[in-house]
């Protein structure tokens, strides 16, 4: 084989392995992400069935306005 042609293989075998890191890395990141905004949600999810439930008690004692606050840090999100 000629000196170009080993060239032109080997080229597109980095661009093979440069192309499937990426990919691999891409999919870490987006992978970490989704857990991260999972882990809010499922946070958001327990401060809101927690307020839910202060607002029902409020309600089935006849508590007088202004209805309990919501609970600290609900949709508090620092991104």
């Amino acid at each position: 084989m000629s000196e170009n042609v080993l060239v032109a293989i080997v080229g597109v075998i980095g661009i093979v392995l440069g192309a499937f890191a990426q990919q691999l890395v891409t999919a870490a990141r987006d992978r970490m992400e989704a857990y991260r905004l999972a882990q809010q949600m499922q946070a958001d999810n327990a401060l809101l069935w927690q307020w839910n439930r202060q607002l029902v008690d409020a309600i089935y004692r006849r508590a007088p306005p202004p209805p309990p606050e919501p609970p600290e840090g609900l949709f508090n999100h620092d991104d």
